[in-house]
């Protein structure tokens, strides 16, 4: 059986333990090891959402994981056996590399590129999950599909997808968060941009209909420290690093945008 690794990084454990616990109480399997990355705490700096998550997988690739589960630790999981659900999916379908509880069929408006730049041409489209409010951000679904980009609170990944292995190439390529810390991705749209590398790569990316809860932005955004932190690194502090994301990624991914699930679409 595959085996499973957690990543998750927090500015606060005693807040975020909660959310933790939730994960062990909920899952079917034993010896998954997690990892936490203290972002922000005491001495520490803050690392922003990317560098912190590209820490933790790296040190969760130095085990034997299979499949490593990026989860924000604002997030609480109510269903009974999700690491199972988890595990199924990247044993049944060997195409994906990426799963999550939340995703969108559509990434991209359909005249990017032909238009002046707008950020909010990088929009999802047609998100789906199983969250406690789903029908607040989109639409509610109880059976997996296929998606082609995740929220950021649950990005998991199989193991030679966080390698930076291509099911197109045998060129080597960068790891994906390695790749997305040197493009210049702090916080914000680094989960989209995770699935246009999945679609670059030709791995397909799931959503798992798992029950649970995304408390929102105290992660990061909701964090006062944090948003202290953000004012000084860039013009505009948090707002900054989104309007920097959002560049990033329409120049960086022009070769598979606009994102849809037809396979006329992917990059070939």
């Amino acid at each position: 059986m595959l085996k499973l690794a957690i990543v998750t990084a927090t500015t606060n454990p005693a807040r975020a333990k909660a959310c933790l616990d939730s994960w062990a109480e909920h899952a079917t399997l034993r010896g998954t090891r997690l990892f936490v990355v203290e972002n922000g705490l005491d001495d520490l700096p803050y690392a922003g959402s990317v560098p912190a998550f590209e820490q933790g997988v790296n040190e969760a690739l130095d085990t034997d994981a299979d499949v490593i589960a990026c989860l924000h630790d604002d997030l609480t999981i109510h269903e009974q056996g999700w690491d199972m659900q988890v595990i199924q999916a990247f044993t049944r379908f060997p195409d994906v590399g990426l799963a999550g509880f939340g995703g969108a069929i559509g990434l991209g408006a359909d005249g990017i590129y032909r238009e002046p730049y707008d950020p909010m041409q990088l929009a999802r489209m047609g998100f789906r999950s199983n969250l406690s409010d789903a029908e607040h951000h989109g639409i509610r679904r109880t059976y997996a599909e296929e998606v082609v980009c995740l929220d950021g609170f649950s990005q998991i990944g199989r193991r030679g997808f966080f390698l930076g292995e291509s099911r197109l190439t045998v060129e080597p390529q960068p790891r994906p968060w390695t790749h997305l810390k040197q493009l210049g991705f702090v916080h914000h749209f680094y989960d989209s941009a995770l699935g246009c590398l999945a679609r670059r790569q030709g791995w397909t990316v799931r959503f798992l209909p798992v029950r649970c809860t995304h408390h929102g932005g105290q992660t990061a955004v909701g964090d006062p420290g944090y948003q202290a932190w953000a004012a000084t690194q860039t013009e505009g502090g948090d707002r900054g690093f989104w309007e920097s994301a959002h560049r990033i990624g329409y120049d960086e991914f022009r070769d598979v945008l606009p994102l849809r699930l037809h396979r006329a679409f992917y990059a070939t």
